[in-house]
């Protein structure tokens, strides 16, 4: 069963550099049916009240994403087995905030991870301009 996840009141931070996912029992590095790396996916998701931390698989190289920057979760979804004992997260996209053409600076990540509803690139930290950060991009 899978349980999609409204992510338009919610911030999320990477917490850690991607990693190549292994397979349980090989150990070897997972890879997809046309061999892009699996990358496991580290974020921190905040609603301005609780945070929790998420990770996932997703496929191909995350290398654009980087500790402390603030990201926008597209497609995030709850799964669970029919038994319930099995569960996990999925996404369809992890996109950086800045990557609506702006320009973030290298110290502003840190920053922008203590306060995810800031903008780095702008300068501006105000909640009515983090209110439109969500719908960004999208359409």
């Amino acid at each position: 069963m899978r349980f999609p996840i409204d992510t338009s009141q919610l911030a999320f931070t990477v917490t850690s550099p991607p990693m190549a996912a292994k397979d349980f029992a090989t150990k070897k590095v997972k890879v997809t049916e046309d061999g892009q790396p699996v990358m496991v996916v580290k974020l921190l998701a905040m609603d301005g009240t609780d945070s929790t931390t998420i990770k996932f698989n997703m496929p191909g190289e995350q290398h654009h994403l980087t500790p402390g920057m603030p990201v926008r979760v597209e497609g995030l979804a709850y799964g669970m087995a029919k038994d319930g004992d099995v569960r996990w997260w999925t996404a369809a996209a992890v996109v950086p905030m800045h990557a609506a053409g702006t320009a973030a600076s290298p110290g502003a990540g840190p920053a922008a991870g203590r306060n995810p509803h800031a903008s780095a690139a702008a300068g501006a930290g105000s909640a009515r301009h983090s209110t439109a950060r969500p719908g960004e991009g999208e359409g």
